[in-house]
């Protein structure tokens, strides 16, 4: 597969700002009808001012393009390494209706601290920086429009690779929501060139292949989760459930699924804390493991942000933060 980089560097991502909220992915995911309804401009003033102030500029980050598939695709890009050793990759995919712009924010001190660098691809969309993945049974423009997605990912990391001073071994994947499932999907098509992976308030549909090879895998869902059901089935948000193609699988059908896939045999370890739950497997085939956090009060959101109110207004979620829970994970494993 060819494909030509085109690079545009800025010294901050000005401009590139990401505005969807809940009735924005009405939008994006139901078509124009729905910015007719009464009260949508108002609802749309207040998310855009919102998700404006959680998708901050990252001082330092670039923004790539590439030809991929006939389309010219694009991701950000924040390069933190330190000294000259190569550094670890970590691949973060954004939820349906942002961009990498909504993820970038998240892992910025975390790459800066720790010397990472960090690439957000940006999904597809019918509005320009609105995107969504294809992750088989959800979701929008994407998936209606049959997009290979985990290929995309997958000349992302390539693009990144061949440039050199990456660690190949401490390659990662983390995604949230659609960026999540895309994430399930990644990891089973090329847990040969991933170190671990994370998933966030993400599904499977069922329709999974079986897994290449063993990956570590951390998965970490909310139990009041409005958007992605932590028991599965059609979303109970309308115009997301509009969406889908299939049926979410319940979280801990995919946290057996990834148990399986490593060959776990003994029975998790089990801590409870408050409001998290943690089951760890680990001992798995070729030194993985799965790690699965249920947050008893926690709805659509990524754990530890507190930047501006979750989707669909839930109130942000701080018992646990999930970019340090997930780069606790990702360090202890090297491919």
């Amino acid at each position: 597969m060819s494909y030509m980089l085109v690079e545009r560097r800025r010294t901050r991502m000005a401009g590139y700002r990401i505005i969807a909220g809940g009735m924005v992915v009405m939008a994006l995911f139901s078509g124009a009808a729905a910015a007719q309804r009464p009260g949508f401009g108002e609802r749309l003033r207040e998310l855009r001012a919102a998700r404006q102030q959680a998708s901050a500029d990252v001082d330092g980050a670039t923004r790539r393009t590439l030809m991929f598939a006939g389309r010219e695709r694009s991701y950000a890009l924040l390069d933190a390494r330190k000294g000259g050793s190569p550094a670890p990759l970590v691949i973060v995919l954004h939820g349906g209706g942002g961009n990498g712009s909504t993820m970038l924010p998240r892992w910025a001190d975390k790459a800066r601290s720790e010397g990472l660098v960090v690439a957000a691809p940006d999904g597809v969309g019918r509005m320009q920086g609105m995107g969504t993945w294809n992750a088989g049974g959800c979701c929008g423009e994407a998936m209606t429009s049959g997009l290979d997605d985990v290929a995309f990912v997958n000349a992302v990391i390539d693009d990144i690779t061949r440039k050199g001073g990456i660690d190949t071994r401490r390659i990662y994947v983390a995604g949230f929501s659609n960026g999540g499932m895309l994430t399930h999907r990644f990891a089973i098509a090329h847990g040969d060139r991933i170190a671990a992976a994370a998933v966030v308030s993400g599904a499977m549909f069922g329709d999974e292949k079986p897994a290449a090879t063993p990956v570590s895998m951390l998965i970490l869902h909310g139990r009041k989760d409005n958007v992605v059901g932590y028991d599965g089935g059609m979303s109970p948000t309308s115009f997301v459930a509009r969406a889908q193609s299939a049926p979410f699988l319940p979280v801990e059908r995919a946290v057996a699924f990834w148990r399986d896939a490593d060959g776990c045999r003994a029975a998790p370890a089990v801590t409870t804390g408050g409001d998290v739950t943690s089951a760890r497997s680990s001992g798995c085939s070729g030194g993985s493991e799965v790690l699965f956090y249920s947050l008893a009060s926690a709805g659509h959101g990524w754990p530890g942000d507190t930047r501006s109110r979750g989707m669909l207004g839930n109130d942000p979620y701080t018992q646990i933060n999930a970019t340090e829970v997930i780069w606790d994970f990702f360090k202890a494993h090297r491919r």
